[in-house]
């Protein structure tokens, strides 16, 4: 299955699929209700959810963590993945999104997302179905599908700024034309004003 996921996830250079792809497999995967991936707002030193999946998921989305905060902020301020059956009772967690979704949160799993040994965010998956506990053959699965995810999103970070890059040279490259020829300007205003219109 993981192999399957991989090939998904890379059969896109698209950043927003990837992530939403990410969090579909995430809760297939870990059995689990809900998945979510939050990214870091270096910016803000927060933690925004980019996807959340399930029927509280828009919410959910207005919801930022510190990092830090939150077994999610603890995680990306550590890098270190964790389990927590008892989530209620964990002196880390934060009751902010539960709370804001309606939602009770049972157990989770949640790891670190990397790209070139830097952390982009973290990965969730929460309540396991049927009433179910995750496990350290849970973890080790989600771990694996943590790094296929920080690849696919690298790639696709990489593919979209080349693709910037290129559009911004030749836009430079045109420009530079048209400033040493003016015939060539005053063509391509002919064929603009030619153009139809839509």
């Amino acid at each position: 299955m993981l192999q399957e996921i991989s090939a998904l996830l890379n059969s896109t250079l698209n950043p927003a699929e990837i992530r939403k792809r990410a969090i579909e497999a995430a809760t297939v995967l870990m059995e689990a209700d809900v998945g979510a991936l939050l990214l870091i707002d270096e910016k803000n030193n927060e933690l925004y959810f980019d996807v959340a999946l399930g029927e509280k998921g828009d919410k959910v989305r207005q919801v930022r963590l510190r990092i830090g905060e939150g077994i999610a902020g603890h995680v990306a301020k550590t890098h270190t993945p964790v389990i927590v059956n008892d989530v209620q009772n964990d002196s880390r967690f934060s009751k902010r999104s539960d709370m804001q979704a309606d939602f009770v949160t049972r157990n989770m799993v949640c790891i670190p997302i990397l790209a070139k040994d830097k952390i982009i965010g973290v990965l969730q998956a929460i309540n396991k179905k049927k009433d179910g506990r995750f496990n350290d053959e849970d973890l080790q699965v989600f771990i694996a599908l943590g790094h296929q995810v920080g690849i696919a999103i690298e790639n696709g970070n990489l593919y979209t700024e080349i693709n910037n890059l290129l559009e911004g040279f030749l836009q430079a490259s045109v420009s530079s034309i048209e400033s040493r020829d003016p015939t060539i300007r005053q063509s391509h205003s002919a064929q603009f004003v030619s153009m139809p219109r839509g």
